[in-house]
């Protein structure tokens, strides 16, 4: 067979091995389309790790704010409390009232429990303590009075109190690690001259311990958190 018949069969047998879309086409502009179908590819990878990094990021988020023991925002009924939990394993206090006083004078009231979960209260931004009635959510370093302590627990507030004449470093950190990043709803201070250790306090309930026990605790925060006449889980100052 001659060359030029050779040449001929061999150029026919190329044109017709390669896919129709890159029949006409240069060595150049395949390499251009591979390399654009490669960028393609790895832009929609990245894409789809971006949008998996916000779903995990929303995600947790959410877990912060929605933490064991706080209550949702479908929960939250406007700042309408789901009322005062009388079934739980604890019973109720007496009831003091829900009465507003005004902060430049102490209630001087008998308070049926010592820390009070009920009775006379301030509502203030301003208080002879240099902290709001209700005080803001939170850990404080200082004593409270029950006038501002109330108002929190009238508005869902789980108080979390020690009285240590010495130093108790590790049942104070016990007490806040109790405490989600988002702290609403709960309070943790000194309080001294309580009858035990340790006074867990919401609404007309109270928990006292002479020892630190999480697991107690946690059962009290499940029963009453948020059970109280308001639900007020964002600070009003």
């Amino acid at each position: 067979m001659s060359k030029s018949k050779l040449e001929s069969k061999s150029s026919i047998r190329k044109a017709t091995t390669r896919p129709d879309n890159r029949r006409g086409k240069s060595k150049s502009q395949i390499r251009e389309e591979r390399r654009q179908r490669s960028n393609s590819k790895r832009k929609i990878r990245r894409n789809l790790i971006m949008s998996g990094v916000i779903i995990i990021a929303v995600i947790f988020i959410a877990s912060l704010v929605v933490s064991p023991g706080l209550v949702s925002e479908d929960d939250q009924m406007d700042g309408k409390g789901k009322g005062v939990n009388e079934g739980g394993h604890i019973p109720l206090d007496p009831d003091n009232g829900r009465e507003h006083i005004e902060p430049d004078n102490y209630s001087n009231f008998n308070y049926s429990v010592k820390p009070a979960t009920s009775g006379p209260h301030w509502y203030s931004p301003v208080t002879p303590f240099d902290v709001p009635a209700p005080a803001r959510w939170g850990v404080y370093e200082s004593n409270l009075p029950d006038e501002i302590l109330i108002h929190n627990l009238e508005h869902g507030g789980i108080g979390l109190h020690y009285n240590c004449p010495e130093e108790c470093d590790e049942l104070v950190t016990q007490l806040k690690d109790l405490v989600p990043r988002n702290p609403s709803f709960y309070i943790v201070s000194p309080y001294n001259n309580m009858e035990t250790k340790i006074a867990i306090t919401a609404w007309r309930h109270h928990l006292f311990l002479d020892e630190f026990n999480k697991e107690e605790i946690l059962k009290f925060i499940d029963e009453y958190i948020d059970r109280s006449p308001e639900s007020v889980p964002s600070n009003p100052w």
